[in-house]
């Protein structure tokens, strides 16, 4: 009896460990970014299990049926694009969101959102879609907006209760729908982002108002361009106040007419623009330019071309204060593809001479502070939520035009598998 009894123990232990030992994935031999620093780990052994990291080694007892060898290849967490507007149809937005992952980008921040996004985030955003992870606000506060107490109580209880994500400020009417606003979101618990609150009517918002409210996001370095009066205050009080900025640069530079027109239509991902759009697109511009004549739009792209430069020297200074950065093109403007824009903004960015890291941090580590979630650098028990280069982007942000194979919400997705989920929103 004793003898069975140590026969059953031995298998049971056996088993035990053998199911201790299995691991989803395993990637050996890959060169880790983790984000927490600017330094590499070189050949390293990452496992994962059930969407976390579970080791990070040079060896592991763990074994696995999806061992895969990544001699040579550079892991980092996934990119985030932190300023979207979703297409109106689910068809144009599901391209958007294929556009975005095939370029690493697994996480989509809505910056223009309706009611209804909710529906679109559960019908995509499931364990079984790969697709980014939505980020979601509702219909935002506009300037022309009229709210009673009631009202505006019972739009920031519903923001709450349906679960949106934040809610964006376009524009508000006065400092005291500000306060009302903001009384609210800190009864319930709801962040505030977007353009920062100064009216184009005139009426002016103070300091003290503004950062004293939950604003945590401020886009488009609203309140610091064009401020020299308030821009040294300003910079103390988004630092004191933990607030992130998203410059949305490559908005601006298309906007502002600092490249040619042949020379935007030949960007890194065009193809995936329908001709008849990309034809209207450059008409326009062309019959804007012309409108103008030679010397008069030299002479307004000089003009824009000065406060292009003051928007490198103000990203360069909340970088240097150690204002946390987002990344996003803002691809609602023409010129700008979806996903492809992340790397000209990064070259913006670097034009304001940031560092590889500091830029990369902006599009990965950031993010994921701003909402407080398990993901954004590469260590044991963080969500599994990376992409595979072949290059190294700390020497060259050029490598994140190679998107070897995006690891998330458990679908490892290789090289081959991307090139198809490109393929699929080619205009037909």
């Amino acid at each position: 009896m004793q003898k069975l009894l140590i026969f059953f123990t031995f298998f049971a232990v056996k088993a035990l460990f053998a199911q201790t030992t299995e691991a989803d994935y395993i990637f050996k031999n890959v060169n880790i970014l983790t984000m927490k620093d600017d330094k590499v780990l070189q050949k390293k052994t990452i496992v994962l299990k059930g969407g976390k990291i579970i080791e990070i080694s040079d060896k592991t007892k763990y074994k696995s049926k999806n061992t895969i060898d990544t001699k040579g290849k550079y892991l980092l967490p996934s990119m985030a694009d932190a300023h979207v507007h979703f297409p109106e149809s689910d068809e144009e937005l599901e391209k958007v969101m294929k556009l975005n992952l095939i370029n690493g980008v697994t996480k989509l921040r809505s910056m223009r959102g309706e009611w209804r996004d909710l529906e679109r985030r559960k019908k995509f955003n499931s364990e079984s879609n790969y697709y980014p992870q939505l980020y979601l606000s509702p219909p935002p506060i506009h300037r022309n907006h009229e709210f009673s107490v009631e009202e505006l109580e019972k739009y920031v209880k519903a923001t709450k209760d349906y679960g949106f994500d934040f809610i964006k400020i376009l524009s508000i009417k006065s400092p005291d729908l500000l306060k009302q606003l903001d009384s609210l979101c800190k009864k319930y618990d709801v962040k505030i982002g977007g353009h920062y609150p100064d009216n184009p009517k005139g009426v002016r918002f103070s300091d003290e108002v503004v950062f004293g409210t939950n604003y945590n996001s401020i886009e488009h370095l609203g309140g610091l361009v064009g401020e020299p009066e308030s821009y040294e205050n300003r910079i103390k009080n988004i630092k004191q106040n933990n607030i992130f900025i998203c410059p949305t640069m490559q908005w601006y530079a298309i906007g502002y007419g600092q490249y040619g027109i042949d020379e935007m239509l030949n960007q890194r991902g065009m193809e995936y623009i329908p001709t008849e759009i990309k034809k209207d697109w450059a008409e326009k511009s062309k019959t804007y330019r012309e409108k103008l004549g030679k010397e008069g739009f030299e002479q307004e792209k000089n003009q824009y071309a000065v406060e292009i430069q003051e928007r490198f020297k103000v990203t360069k200074r909340l970088n240097d204060e150690g204002v946390k950065l987002l990344l996003s093109p803002d691809s609602s403007s023409k010129f700008i593809v979806s996903g492809f824009g992340m790397l000209e903004e990064m070259n913006l960015y670097k034009k304001a001479n940031l560092s590889n890291f500091e830029i990369l941090k902006s599009a990965t580590t950031n993010f994921a502070l701003l909402f407080n979630e398990n993901y954004g650098t590469i260590e044991t028990g963080k969500d599994a939520d990376f992409i595979l280069l072949s290059q190294n982007p700390l020497q060259d942000l050029k490598a994140l035009e190679n998107i070897e194979a995006v690891f998330y919400n458990k679908f490892y997705l290789n090289k081959m598998q991307l090139n198809e989920i490109g393929k699929s929103v080619l205009p037909k």
